[in-house]
């Protein structure tokens, strides 16, 4: 399959978007339930940038974009006593959205780094130390799938 048939099978990136950022809320919830001394910094998500596409197989195809998503950071880390819990919750609400495969890249006192990802690959990044970032790395959809890629520059 082209780089392009397999972009035109997934969500656009309008819909992606819509999805990460609904998700970024929804993780949002889930630690402030778990961890409620949590304080956001930002009131909701936001897209935090947007470029084409870096995955050698889409980087040439016309109108393929991805973004990064943020969900305002929050003050304060979540304690030892909290993260199972947490990363439970978490884990629970991105499956719902299609996110597994989990990897702890650490799991230490006072610090913690733990991904899952969807099966376009998209990243949920979790970093929770002295304060917490929640982010995803989109993955690669077209902007418009309408785009002819014989007519468009890359």
């Amino acid at each position: 399959m082209d780089a392009r048939a397999e972009l035109e099978k997934r969500r656009s990136y309008a819909e992606a978007r819509a999805d990460n950022l609904a998700l970024l809320a929804e993780v949002r919830s889930a630690m402030s339930g778990a961890a409620p001394n949590l304080k956001w910094v930002k009131p909701e998500p936001e897209v935090d940038g947007e470029s084409s596409c870096v995955e050698p197989q889409f980087a040439n195809v016309a109108g393929a974009s991805h973004a990064t998503f943020d969900s305002g950071g929050a003050e304060g880390g979540i304690s030892d006593a909290d993260w199972p819990k947490a990363w439970a919750a978490v884990q629970q609400v991105a499956g719902q959205r299609g996110f597994g495969d989990p990897k702890v890249v650490i799991d230490k006192p006072g610090q913690h780094v733990v991904s899952l990802y969807d099966k376009d690959g998209a990243e949920l990044s979790i970093n929770s130390e002295v304060n917490t970032a929640v982010s995803i790395y989109g993955a690669c959809h077209l902007k418009d799938p309408s785009v002819d890629s014989s007519s468009a520059s890359p």
